[in-house]
């Protein structure tokens, strides 16, 4: 099944989020490293982090703490090919749904890696960062007038709420419940006040039913999306929104950099998911709008020039590639998608 053969109906919306979110299409990946303090020291420290779970004789992921995958996790199907390699994981692609994914993924049991890895702390410190939260907090505002033009809610449950930057801003105006596994980010949000569940998704049980279920950049992370998508749907009212706030696997920066993308982070992101693996993913709800925005031109440009794609200082080539465009074609690197329950 080719990617361009998917069954959806609806146009990308063009979108806001590019130009009020976005900075890929206004400085250089150089400027915006050094607008947040210690930015390529975390990077680096998070590579690092990345390949403690390598075997050095092979650079490739220990054996005795990962899982390795039969078929692909989303369609089932054991028709899948060899990508590449990234820090120690085979990523495949399958031939019948597009979905990109880790062959292996790491044992949670084993590792903890979910709950205790220490890119998930450097992740809440980098959203605490002043430039960072502001440009979130617009964009919670943007998504909303999304949201509310496709529904009225009250009650939330957050699916993977980090630090607890979106908890912050939707708590002013709505009951919220997250949902965070990782432990030291929980306890982060506990001491803020908020109500922060850590149950594994696909069993959890919730005592009431919400308006909405938001997910910001975590869909990549669920190792059983399937399972987590059947159990917390049962939590949403009928007529209820299901959003998704997603990396995009068909964005252009994707398709270009492959291994180099921002996207592919090994044991991190074990699924790459494109609105046609989403919807598959959502069968029986109905996609009601759907955007991408970050035309990621900073890397591009550094890539199109022979730099360091993440730190380089290659001029923005808008001459050569239009942001705009980039995005109203699907080919952004953030994917949003709003998906409604039946009555």
């Amino acid at each position: 099944m080719s990617n361009q053969s998917h069954s959806t109906k609806i146009k990308f919306s063009q979108s806001e989020l590019d130009e009020v979110y976005s900075l890929s299409s206004k400085i250089s990946c150089a400027e915006f490293a050094d607008s947040i303090p210690g930015y390529e020291r975390h990077i680096y420290t998070a590579n690092g982090n990345f390949l403690r779970y390598s075997d050095l004789s092979t650079n490739k992921v220990r054996n005795d703490l990962c899982v390795m995958r039969s078929c692909c996790p989303l369609c089932e199907s054991n028709n899948f090919r060899f990508l590449f390699v990234k820090h120690g994981f085979d990523h495949m692609i399958c031939n019948d749904c597009d979905l990109i994914f880790t062959q292996q993924y790491l044992d949670p049991e084993k590792t903890k890696h979910m709950e205790e890895a220490e890119t998930g702390d450097k992740y809440g410190e980098y959203k605490d960062q002043s430039l960072v939260n502001e440009l979130d907090r617009k964009k919670f505002e943007i998504v909303f007038k999304q949201l509310e033009s496709h529904g009225s809610f009250k009650t939330i449950f957050d699916i993977g709420s980090a630090g607890g930057t979106f908890l912050e801003w939707a708590s002013e105006k709505y009951s919220i419940v997250g949902h965070e596994y990782h432990k030291g980010l929980r306890n982060y949000c506990h001491k803020r006040g908020y109500d922060v569940r850590h149950e594994d998704l696909g069993t959890i049980e919730l005592d009431q039913q919400f308006d909405l279920i938001t997910s910001w950049d975590y869909l990549d992370h669920v190792i059983n999306p399937k399972e987590m998508v059947a159990n917390v749907s049962r939590f949403l009212k009928p007529g209820g929104l299901f959003f998704y706030a997603a990396n995009n696997r068909d964005s252009l920066s994707m398709r270009m950099l492959h291994e180099h993308s921002p996207l592919i982070l090994g044991p991190a992101h074990t699924m790459h998911f494109g609105l046609s693996q989403i919807e598959q993913l959502m069968d029986g709800f109905e996609l009601v709008y759907a955007e991408t925005y970050v035309s990621e031109l900073n890397w591009l440009s550094n890539w199109l020039n022979f730099k360091n794609p993440e730190f380089g200082d290659a001029s923005l080539m808008t001459k050569l590639l239009d942001p705009q465009k980039i995005c109203e074609l699907g080919m952004g690197l953030k994917l949003n998608v709003i998906f409604k329950k039946s009555e």
